[in-house]
């Protein structure tokens, strides 16, 4: 029993067990997207992404809330203090997964006014999935700062190989369809907080308190989350309504198989900014700034591999995992490896600023990346359709980084900060 303790604490055992988990649900939503892309059809597929898109609008807001400050807070503590405010948090994200929901079945009644009938059957199921992936995210999270990495892989395999598991049998009776597809996600979702729920407690104690810091630490993060979701996903949106739900689904397809650059990005999501916020409470800003940049020189050579093998092979990829007519659409894969470039790089300027809790500065870049949607998305997808969606990505992702790189040279200069 002590050997394995000892195995299951060691730093490389759970490294490697986040980079299992990563490729685990990376793995999982690749072969997710494959299966409904072959047995929904590219129309339906694109329709379904569209609707994905609330459920990550609203996990956007969450995690902006709820979980980005508890990666970066949580860990400054003492064990005593970190307890009392993890079950406190525990209180607010319970309250913040009931008020998703109830939004979503508002808009559920009020559907037949906006909505054709096959959206408004689903959007009950949407609501449950929106309510479950927060406190799913939630106690994915505290496991993670606990450093009890199995415990966050359980809950992440109940989740996505559930699902993976469940499509395939809808597949084989022939049952496969958006509605059955979304109760399914719904179960899958249901099961895996049950099981994260086991083990944590939840009060009612400092909950005040704890409501105060994080609106603190997240006022500009929130915006940010409701910003970023906005140039993320307006030309994509727009896109819907000039190019109609195929381009959308061929768009889809085509992150789905950069998806796997998101093993790394998820890894490094769950894991530096703990480690980041312990670098600076211990030694301050040169060891974060070091770590930060040692970090992402480490992982940028995986990075880059990935990236590389998708291009290379982008039409034998495509042909094989959706056939022989998704080759068309291989030029789109050329456009997103340009984009995930500049995303890569975007993530360690973000933990910087959000380790030392100067957020205002991301808010500001999605404000650019949003302005620059919402003024040129029109323009351009009407004169250049599907090259006009994709520049507009790009360029949105380019004056992110920009802004990123402007502000984190002034904070430094300018406010230099203090252990």
């Amino acid at each position: 029993m002590n050997l394995l303790s000892k195995i299951s604490n060691h730093p490389h055992f759970q490294k490697g067990l986040v980079f299992f988990d990563q490729a685990m649900v990376s793995g999982s939503n690749f072969l997710l997207g494959i299966l409904l892309v072959r047995w929904i059809g590219l129309d339906d597929y694109g329709l379904f992404a569209m609707l994905w898109m609330g459920v990550l609008f609203a996990l956007g807001i969450n995690q902006a809330f709820v979980t980005k400050p508890l990666l970066s807070i949580a860990p400054k503590m003492e064990a005593t203090e970190q307890k009392e405010y993890l079950e406190g948090l525990h209180m607010i994200q319970f309250l913040v997964s009931v008020l998703f929901f109830i939004l979503g079945i508002t808009i559920y009644v009020l559907s037949d006014f906006f909505f054709d009938n096959q959206v408004s059957m689903l959007l009950p199921a949407i609501s449950g999935i929106v309510f479950c992936q927060g406190l799913h995210d939630f106690y994915r999270k505290i496991n993670f700062v606990k450093n009890n990495i199995p415990k966050a892989v359980l809950l992440d395999a109940v989740l996505y190989l559930g699902q993976l598991i469940g499509v395939v049998v809808l597949i084989f009776i022939e049952k496969i369809n958006l509605e059955t597809l979304l109760y399914l996600m719904l179960g899958a979702n249901v099961l895996s907080i049950i099981i994260g729920l086991q083990g944590q407690k939840i009060s009612i104690k400092n909950y005040k308190n704890i409501l105060v810091r994080h609106f603190h630490f997240s006022k500009w993060l929130l915006g940010t989350s409701i910003l970023q979701w906005l140039s993320g996903n307006y030309f994509i949106i727009v896109g819907a309504s000039i190019l109609g739900t195929t381009a959308v689904g061929a768009i889809r397809m085509v992150q789905n198989i950069m998806g796997l650059c998101h093993v790394l990005f998820l890894a490094m999501e769950n894991v530096v900014p703990i480690e980041a916020a312990r670098q600076f409470h211990a030694e301050g800003e040169n060891a974060l700034t070091k770590y930060l940049t040692q970090t992402t020189l480490q992982l940028g050579l995986g990075f880059c591999l990935i990236l590389l093998t998708i291009t290379l092979f982008s039409a034998e990829i495509l042909n094989a995992l959706y056939g022989v007519e998704a080759v068309q659409y291989s030029y789109i894969i050329y456009a997103y490896a340009l984009s995930y470039v500049l995303v890569f790089l975007g993530h360690p300027f973000r933990f910087f600023l959000r380790t030392i809790e100067k957020t205002h500065p991301i808010f500001i870049a999605y404000v650019i990346g949003a302005i620059f949607s919402v003024s040129c998305a029109h323009l351009l997808l009407n004169y250049f359709e599907m090259y006009g969606l994709l520049f507009g990505l790009f360029a949105t992702q380019f004056l992110t980084l920009v802004t990123y790189c402007f502000f984190v040279k002034n904070v430094k200069t300018i406010s230099p900060l203090k252990n």
